[in-house]
């Protein structure tokens, strides 16, 4: 099963490209970027040698295993400029990337390889994360690290400060997993979000903290303000997060809930943390850039709840559809208000996963739909769907495009 790259003109509502990425494997595209020329970024996971390697590829040959990471870089008008697998002996997957403006590329995820390249790694059996740098210009320039405990980890999202720094966010189930002046120094759960910031490009830890409660605890999306200041978005069971007493929602709900936290001032030692969800489960979203921050200093979010009593305000969808709804929620800078939050789903399963926030207002989200009824909001701009299979399902993959009253 092949991946594909398309270039979609919603104001003509055409198909610009699709380009196919990998032909002879199961192949998953998982994180996009696009530059300011139009250059589409992708990476993900194959588990086979057909990709479209290029001749300066940091690796050209696909290493074996269960998967490998790769990227892609594709042209505006949808030619294959550039293509690499990143991976070794194990199960390799690219799950974040990022771009710096000047030609580095960052590719962030997940790696079970003792012989991830540009790294190097011991022989544990659990996954750890990673992160590798470089200019495509000069895959000489190509450097990774590989970071983790004695037990689980998972890497969702990276994302760069503007002050020579990357942000790497997931969860780890380690009690040794590396800190560097942590705010939370041990794990306290099952399971804790991992927040860890390193130079660039030399990738050194400059740091990295858990944050959880006594329960299961997990970061699935990171994003940074106009001061540098990492917002991360979570799901937790726990019953005890560290919440700021004027949050928004400063207790869970119960069942799963999402959950937001800034950290921010000196050694980021000011957190600011709440819980979003109602009576059920509630999550951020799983694969996707879920969280973003406005030029305001607000916070987005997205997700999926099968809460019926979800906080909504100003809300496109008002009511829970069934099954599972996908939501947009958006804070204040602090935390302690909603400003804007919404359902979005039909009478089935709906999901939303990715985000993006315009300078002028626009919110632009995707997802997926089971739902043959999901609703069309009467202030939307732009709806797309197209239709897909999803472990023998048929479902909708979603593009909604609209903007908010005045927040």
């Amino acid at each position: 099963m092949a991946a594909y790259v398309l270039r979609l003109d919603l104001n003509r509502g055409k198909l610009v490209y699709a380009t196919r990425v990998g032909a002879d494997a199961l192949t998953a595209a998982l994180r996009i970027k696009v530059d300011k020329k139009g250059r589409a970024f992708v990476t993900g996971l194959t588990k086979g040698p057909g990709l479209p390697v290029t001749d300066d590829a940091v690796q050209p040959r696909f290493r074996g295993g269960e998967s490998d990471a790769f990227l892609v870089s594709i042209a505006p008008d949808g030619r294959v400029l550039y293509g690499t697998f990143l991976g070794g002996e194990g199960a390799d997957v690219g799950n974040a990337l990022e771009l710096d403006g000047n030609g580095r590329v960052l590719v962030g995820g997940t790696t079970t390889s003792a012989d991830f390249p540009g790294s190097s790694r011991s022989g544990r059996e659990n996954a750890d994360a990673f992160i590798s740098s470089w200019r495509l210009s000069d895959s000489a320039s190509h450097h990774s690290v590989v970071f983790g405990g004695s037990s689980e980890e998972k890497l969702t999202g990276i994302a760069l400060d503007g002050r020579g720094g990357v942000f790497a966010v997931g969860y780890t189930k380690s009690d040794d997993f590396p800190i560097h002046d942590p705010v939370q120094p041990n794990l306290r759960g099952v399971s804790d979000l991992f927040l860890t910031r390193m130079q660039v490009p030399s990738l050194a830890i400059s740091f990295s903290t858990y944050l959880g409660g006594s329960g299961d605890d997990s970061g699935w999306g990171v994003a940074v303000d106009e001061r540098g200041a990492p917002v991360v978005a979570g799901i937790t069971d726990s019953q005890d997060l560290p919440a700021s007493d004027d949050a928004f929602q400063p207790t869970p709900q119960g069942g799963l809930d999402s959950f937001v936290a800034r950290l921010d001032g000196p050694a980021f030692r000011t957190v600011r943390l709440t819980y979003y969800g109602g009576s059920k489960d509630d999550s951020s979203g799983f694969d996707g850039e879920d969280i973003k921050v406005d030029a305001s200093g607000r916070v987005w979010l997205v997700g999926l709840t099968s809460s019926a009593d979800l906080p909504v305000f100003n809300a496109l969808q008002k009511s829970y559809g069934g099954g599972t709804d996908g939501f947009v929620a958006a804070f204040s800078r602090g935390l302690t208000d909603l400003r804007f939050g919404t359902y979005s789903g039909g009478s089935g399963r709906d999901i939303l996963e990715g985000l993006d926030v315009g300078s002028d207002g626009t919110v632009a989200v995707t997802g997926l739909t089971f739902s043959s009824d999901h609703p069309m909001p009467g202030r939307v701009i732009q709806r797309r769907q197209s239709e897909i299979r999803v472990g023998g399902q048929v479902a909708n993959a979603v593009t909604w495009v609209f903007r908010v009253p005045s927040l």
